[in-house]
């Protein structure tokens, strides 16, 4: 029965090709798409490479100092008491502005204050806010740079094709060393690998190169060369208020722990002073530490404010649920017209089956298996 119903499947596929094709691609081009989505979030908050533990980081972005102002708003009210005008004032306090100064970390005021968190098992400090071109056989190369500690690689842990990350000896005397992603290595060498010991042209500094990776593909990270950075001139920012251009990154034990952590910044928050040089203009310092998801969710739709955490990732997992329940609704909606159409057209057939003693169950078990076989192609395609 199964095979008749597979025969006959394909006969009524092949009996109208272009609405045929209408269905197929309808249904390849929307398992395509819904695929696409799911890669691409698999990546981006699924634990892959180069950060395995995605759900236990805690990520302190940057810093903030402000100080809110007030207004004092009155409200008089009157009334008649025994022929005499009495009048009642009220008021309430009101926001009325605030300065506010954010900025990433110097490193610095990282070693000074955030390097102590009792619940996390491990941490990194890095900037990757630079960017040098280099000029390779008359061709611009561009090369986003990370500088970092040897942490680095405990932390986020990068495929290498060859050698190594570089040693907490190499950080401390300053040794110039880089890893580098494949990609540079084949923009700047002409190859992919066999270039250990080659050396990189950065910011008037010649690093010989002790590791190729795979390319990060996560939006934390981006960096096409990392190097130590004891090397790393100054930013130019206000270090001496806590202001660079560092962020850091904390291990958690566990998913869970993750809550400890931020709890334990919290505390050493709360007795953060804001530098002398500028306590006529702020008064308080603002260090918020996010989840990895956090951060992602906050860096597309950055709606938090600057108290709480948590309402940006709330809102796109709202709004993927959305876009996939659409994607997946349109192309269902067409295939249901599309049956329906076909059911129509072959209401001549149904009758004379149904008069030769076929049931209504088994007329309908044909048609889903019609269907099944459709979005069965539809997939392979």
């Amino acid at each position: 029965m199964i095979s008749n119903y597979f025969k006959l499947a394909l006969r009524v596929l092949g009996r109208k090709k272009f609405f045929t094709a209408i269905t197929l691609f309808g249904i390849s081009f929307t398992l395509a798409i819904l695929m696409l989505i799911v890669s691409v979030m698999e990546t981006e908050v699924g634990n892959t490479k180069p950060l395995t533990k995605k759900d236990r980081v805690v990520v302190l972005p940057n810093l903030q100092i402000k100080k809110m102002f007030y207004d004092t708003i009155y409200t008089v009210d009157s009334s008649m008491l025994d022929g005499i005008m009495h009048l009642d004032s009220t008021y309430k306090v009101e926001e009325a502005g605030q300065n506010n100064s954010n900025n990433e970390f110097a490193l610095s005021y990282l070693d000074r204050h955030l390097s102590d968190i009792p619940s996390a098992v491990n941490y990194t400090f890095f900037n990757a806010n630079s960017i040098f071109n280099a000029y390779v056989n008359n061709a611009k190369v561009e090369m986003n740079t990370t500088y970092t500690d040897h942490r680095f690689w405990e932390i986020f842990d990068f495929e290498f094709i060859e050698g190594f990350g570089f040693s907490e000896s190499s950080v401390d005397q300053e040794e110039p060393v880089a890893v580098i992603t494949s990609d540079l290595a084949d923009d700047y060498f002409g190859r992919k690998k066999d270039v250990l010991g080659e050396f990189v042209e950065l910011d008037g500094i010649s690093f010989k190169v002790v590791g190729v990776i795979v390319p990060p593909g996560i939006s934390l990270l981006t960096s096409d060369i990392m190097v130590p950075h004891t090397l790393l001139k100054s930013v130019g920012r206000q270090e001496e208020i806590g202001f660079g251009g560092f962020m850091a990154v904390y291990l958690a034990d566990s998913p869970k722990g993750i809550q400890r952590v931020k709890d334990d910044i919290a505390f050493i928050n709360r007795n953060l002073k804001v530098h002398p040089s500028v306590q006529e203009y702020y008064n308080e310092v603002l260090v918020k530490p996010w989840s990895y998801h956090e951060v992602y969710a906050d860096q597309l739709l950055d709606l938090d404010d600057d108290e709480t955490t948590g309402e940006s990732l709330s809102a796109l997992k709202w709004i993927m649920m959305g876009l996939l329940g659409l994607f997946i609704m349109l192309p269902t909606l067409n295939l249901i017209n599309l049956n329906v159409g076909r059911i129509f057209e072959r209401s001549s057939e149904i009758g004379v089956r149904k008069a030769f003693g076929a049931s209504q169950s088994t007329i309908l078990g044909q048609f889903i298996i019609e269907n099944v076989i459709q979005t069965l192609l539809g997939g392979i395609i």
